[in-house]
């Protein structure tokens, strides 16, 4: 039998139950509070016979909540429950927002979003049968690039810290390799010199850095974070000036490394698909949010037709007779970002 109980606030005291059963870096108290603007914050113990079997926490604001735990696998019936009471003793409430889940849910007035795949790497339990499992190309590139670094700078270091290891510097540092290294490719960086203090405050919980650095000067870099079974990329970035050794590479080949070493199962590489992840043997794990509404209202309606539109555009836009299209449309953006990172440089 299914018994539900909510409180107020974060579930400090259940952080531990949370990694256990979402091993979701997302999904953790400490995450939320750093990261997530929190306005009425909630959680939902749900047992059964006693034992407790899912633990979901949400917020609400103004007419919406939404469920905070993202990245997860969460069974149907879980999250039926969870919106009959939370339609039933919040009355403010319109309409809920799952914003991650892993697993299709077909939920009564729920609208369905698409939202870009979690690639995921299954880690084996060694370095040495992870290379084997690479292509012939990829693990002989890996091989030769680290040669030559080797060779060219003897004095060359691999790093890796945890937690309160992490000095706040080598955040700062990682994250401008990125500024840097996506400014080079004409785009405009999503992370700015304000995320700084949040990446460190986090990584003193649950953070890994992994780095290459030559005396000193760190020129690629991967900050991660971990929980439960998983290790899971947040931030990646290589000075542009050790592009001949493929440092990008190199530096997320140690990530993995370092990920069989300390015993994960999965090293997440998080949504959007690029051909690197593939190449590292990275499979999609498609995600899908839901807004779920309280009544058959005009939102809904629009919200449906929105669904219909969405679907049908991007089924269009991956089938095989949208590629130049798709080619069109990125070299006009590349030419765009240009144009307003030109315009950036100017006023600064």
């Amino acid at each position: 039998m299914i018994s539900i109980k909510c409180f107020n606030g974060l579930p400090l005291e259940y952080e531990s139950f949370l990694i256990d059963r979402y091993d979701s870096f997302v999904t953790t108290c400490r995450y939320i509070e750093i990261f997530q603007t929190i306005n009425d914050i909630n959680y939902m113990l749900i047992h059964e016979n006693d034992i407790l079997i899912e633990l979901l926490i949400f917020d609400n604001k103004g007419n919406t909540s939404r469920c905070l735990n993202e990245l997860v696998h969460i069974e149907q019936n879980i999250f039926t429950e969870f919106t009959k009471y939370i339609f039933k003793h919040y009355p403010a409430i319109k309409k809920i927002e799952i914003i991650s889940s892993y697993n299709t849910l077909s939920l009564s007035k729920s609208i369905l979003f698409r939202k870009s795949d979690d690639f995921i790497i299954n880690l084996p339990s060694t370095i040495d049968s992870y290379y084997l499992e690479l292509g012939p190309t990829t693990r002989q590139h890996i091989k030769n690039y680290k040669k030559r670094l080797i060779r060219d700078y003897p004095q060359v270091s691999f790093v890796t810290k945890t937690g309160l290891e992490i000095e706040e510097n080598v955040i700062d540092k990682i994250i401008q390799l990125n500024f840097d290294r996506t400014r080079q490719k004409g785009k405009i960086p999503n992370l700015n010199r304000t995320h700084v203090s949040d990446f460190f405050k986090h990584s003193q919980h649950y953070g890994c850095v992994s780095y290459i650095e030559i005396d000193g000067l760190i020129i690629a870099g991967c900050i991660a974070f971990m929980s439960g079974k998983s290790m899971s990329l947040y931030i990646i970035g290589h000075d542009n000036n050790f592009s001949q050794y493929n440092a990008g590479q190199l530096g997320l080949t140690y990530l993995i490394q370092t990920s069989i070493e300390k015993g994960f199962s999965t090293c997440h590489l998080l949504w959007g698909e690029r051909e690197y992840k593939t190449r590292f043997l990275a499979k999609p794990q498609p995600m899908s949010s839901y807004v779920v509404f309280r009544i058959y209202s005009l939102d809904f309606v629009f919200g449906k037709i929105r669904e219909i539109r969405l679907h049908t555009l991007h089924k269009i836009r991956l089938s095989k007779y949208a590629k130049p299209i798709r080619e069109i449309i990125k070299f006009y953006r590349r030419r765009k970002s240009l144009y307003q990172l030109k315009k950036l440089r100017h006023v600064l």
